[in-house]
């Protein structure tokens, strides 16, 4: 068929597609047909027997034709570029090589067929879409909202660079693909990760819903999420999200509501007026305080809101001048709360401007100030009066006293200071309350000031203790006054049907003698006071000179005291305890000594009082405590154990934790409980005797013991022997010292012997200073004995020798 020139040469030019029959030997053109021709812009003629390297232009075609004959054979499909003559552009093509046979002879000749197809428009249609793709993406990367589309089954389409910024999606997932990862990353992100997972697989489910949510981001920012189904042919094909950053409208929105907040719960009086000034709008705050008058609030001007107190115009203009310099006003009016009634206000009137400047709205606050005008008032009262009583108080007694000094400038009168202190009234606050106390001062405060004329004056200074001024007064004045006010003060009082007594302690300066300023004279006063209280209280006493040295050596002596547990000035030593029946000692009080470089040995008789009165003595006790518990575990560690007795005051018997402490010494320095005795006064177990048994029973229970000091002096009470764990009873050397010739205290000392053997209580008598004292003991049946007889208190190491003495029995002690 390829002989019939005819045929194959209608069919040959028939066809779109261009081809070139190629010699397979020479690689020369054959044939050509027109579609070729036009192609290339070249004539059928000019093609045939041209060598088909005149068709290449590109590098990769003459690579192609450069290979062996059997390789071109081989064939080739591929796109490639050849060039229009005529136009002289390059036209891309779709190439095809295919090697064929011809001829009809035994031997076919081999040929090869090229074809090429026009790929212009295809080339054109693939830019222009290449072209609508770069312009989609760049539209979306440019937009504000981060877009993030997928197909049904969630696998992602594409996502824009404001997602990847929204979400801070990581570099390593831009450049490679995987879902899972991308939205593992962006449930991490999410402040409630759970909660988003659910709702994300909920809007899966539902492939033709538009959803609006808000996210909350790890990274403080607040995005709204927006979903809409992507529709091809009106079915659902994916879905689109956008990711929006709404993080500043939140906070603005915030704002506003918080700004609603505080405008509605504000305690402070809230109102809004418009640019011309009329009242918009008032928050509760602001009708609370109007009253009556806010029901007609609104609408009205804001100065028809205050009392007016000068020329309105003049007001406003003050306002508006404000405004221009600093944007608000500030000032203190009268406001109308309806009918008469009126208040005092503190008002700060802010403008608000619009965008040109021009006053918009204006919002005042107003804070009522009449609690603060009362408050003030009060604070003036206060400083010039006592808050219990209502009677002056220091204020206005400095200024009397210096009206009264500077007027006995000219005629050279005088006045009388009076310092009254109330015996004893801490029992009236610790048995009766505090409340029932100051119920009692007031009273107090009624009958003192009756004792007085109207020249004088009354103060409270604080607690218990009154100053009296009297006015043009000299001493027979002021102790007439004196007297008077003791008399008064012994009258009974009678409160909730209850009937006490209070006496008082009084101290009286003179001026000029006494000195020549107030706080002189009060001091002074106090000091006579304090010496009246001495004496044993309830009286009245001048002011004398000597009574400040000694004070003054009072003071040196108390600091001294506190000085010398620090400087080595304190020693504890320790008196033996001998049993009657045997001679030997059976154990040892633990006395405290102090050698001062100034005062020399100072009498515990002195400076034990002092230290009770100071308060140092629950510093010393504990002292004196802890050395007697590490020399007792020394007794015990060199073989003689012994009881030591250390006496305990009421002040630091009643210490928080005063038991544990105890325990934690005799743990600490290895001493057994029941070599340690504490000396208690009947007047410690007498004051609240239920919870100083709590605290006997808690020392017994560790096996501590307890005896009593002084006994028979104070308030004895057999019920107390009775209830209490007592292990000795110390009968006091006022007792023992007239034995055996005075029959009282012998008949005092059988009784106390006979009681102590009746419960039990073994009994100690001190201050045993002679040989027939200690024999009348004996006989009387008396345990234990200490006093001089034996030895005085001995310094640590000389007791440890003489009790080694008693042991080897080298000296007999009775």
């Amino acid at each position: 068929m390829i002989n019939d020139e005819p045929f194959f040469a209608a069919l040959w030019n028939g066809i779109a597609l261009a081809a070139w029959l190629v010699d397979g030997q020479s690689l020369q053109i054959r044939h050509a047909n027109e579609a070729a021709a036009r192609l290339v812009g070249r004539s059928v003629t000019d093609m045939v027997g041209m060598p088909v390297h005149g068709l290449v232009v590109t590098p990769e075609d003459l690579m192609f034709w450069g290979q062996s004959r059997a390789d071109i054979a081989a064939g080739i499909h591929s796109h490639t570029w050849v060039r229009n003559m005529t136009t002289g552009k390059l036209v891309p093509v779709d190439r095809r090589v295919l090697a064929i046979q011809t001829g009809e002879s035994r031997t076919p000749e081999p040929c090869l067929l090229l074809t090429m197809q026009d790929r212009s428009e295809h080339e054109d249609s693939r830019r222009e879409l290449e072209t609508l793709l770069s312009e989609l993406r760049a539209t979306l990367d440019s937009a504000a909202d981060g877009i993030l589309t997928c197909n049904l089954h969630g696998e992602v389409r594409a996502f824009n660079q404001r997602l990847a910024q929204i979400w801070q999606l990581p570099r390593e997932l831009l450049l490679r693909r995987d879902d899972a990862a991308i939205r593992s990353h962006m449930e991490s992100q999410v402040l409630d990760g759970a909660a988003y997972r659910v709702r994300q697989a909920a809007i899966a489910h539902e492939p033709m819903a538009e959803t609006t949510d808000i996210l909350h981001l790890r990274n403080g920012m607040t995005v709204e999420q927006r979903s809409v189904p992507q529709l091809l042919q009106g079915r659902p094909a994916g879905r689109v999200y956008s990711f929006r950053d709404i993080s500043r409208q939140a906070e603005v929105q915030a704002g506003l509501r918080l700004a609603a907040r505080v405008f509605e719960s504000s305690l402070d009086a809230i109102f809004i007026a418009d640019e011309r000034h009329i009242v918009a709008r008032i928050n509760p705050g602001c009708e609370q305080l109007l009253g009556a008058a806010a029901k007609k609030v609104l609408g009205r001007r804001v100065k028809s809101l205050f009392v007016p107190a000068r020329d309105d115009t003049d007001f406003m203009a003050e306002v508006l001048q404000a405004w221009e310099c600093d944007g608000f006003w500030e000032g203190e009016l009268r406001l109308n709360q309806g009918g008469n009634e009126h208040c005092s206000v503190q008002l700060s009137w802010v403008a608000l401007r619009d965008d040109e400047g021009v006053v918009a709205q204006s919002i005042g606050f107003m804070r009522d100030l009449s609690g603060q005008q009362a408050a003030q008032r009060r604070i003036e009262e206060l400083a010039h009066n006592d808050v219990l009583t209502g009677l002056p108080n220091r204020l206005p007694l400095n200024q009397k006293v210096a009206a009264a000094i500077e007027a006995s400038q000219g005629h050279g009168g005088g006045f009388a200071i009076l310092f009254l202190d109330l015996d004893r009234f801490k029992n009236v606050n610790d048995s009766l309350g505090h409340a029932f106390g100051d119920r009692v001062l007031k009273l107090v405060a009624e009958r003192l000031q009756g004792c007085l004329r109207q020249s004088d004056m009354l103060c409270r200074l604080g607690g218990d203790e009154f100053v009296i001024y009297l006015h043009d007064a000299i001493a027979s004045t002021a102790e007439s006054v004196a007297r008077r006010v003791q008399e008064e003060m012994l009258r009974p009082f009678a409160l909730d049907g209850m009937g006490f007594s209070i006496q008082c302690s009084i101290g009286m300066s003179l001026y000029p003698q006494d000195g020549d300023v107030l706080d002189d004279l009060i001091k002074h006063a106090d000091t006579a006071m304090y010496r009246v209280k001495e004496r044993g209280r309830g009286s009245y006493g001048f002011y004398q000179p000597q009574m400040s040295a000694h004070l003054l050596s009072r003071m040196k002596m108390e600091h001294a005291m506190r000085q010398a547990l620090g400087q080595g000035h304190m020693a504890v030593h320790y008196q033996p305890q001998v049993d009657m029946a045997t001679g030997c000692i059976v154990g040892a009080e633990a006395l405290s000594r102090w050698t001062d470089p100034e005062f020399g040995v100072v009498s515990p008789g002195v400076f034990v009082p002092l230290a009770e009165e100071s308060g140092y003595i629950v510093t010393l006790g504990a002292w004196v405590m802890e050395e007697a518990v590490k020399e007792a575990a020394q007794w015990m560690g060199c073989g003689t154990p012994l009881v030591v007795s250390v006496n305990v005051s009421a002040l630091e018997f009643r210490q928080q934790g005063f038991v544990e402490r105890i325990a934690a010494l005799l743990a600490q320095h290895g001493l057994p409980a029941r070599w340690l005795e504490l000396e208690l006064t009947e007047s410690v177990l007498l004051q609240d005797a239920q919870e100083m048994q709590q605290v006997l029973d808690a020392l017994v229970s560790m096996g501590v013991g307890v005896s009593i000091d002084d006994f028979g002096t104070g308030y004895s009470s057999l019920a107390y022997l009775k209830k209490l764990r007592i292990h000795r009873l110390k009968i006091d050397r006022s007792f023992v010292s007239g034995l055996p010739s005075d029959e009282s205290d012998s008949a005092i000392v059988r009784a106390i012997v006979s009681m102590g053997r009746a419960l039990r209580i073994g009994v100690v008598a001190e201050g045993v200073e002679t040989q027939e004292q200690r024999q009348a003991l004996q006989d009387i049946g008396c345990d234990r004995y200490q006093g001089f007889l034996c030895a005085p208190a001995l310094p640590a190491s000389d007791f440890r020798a003489r009790v080694a003495e008693s042991v080897t029995g080298t000296k007999r002690l009775a």
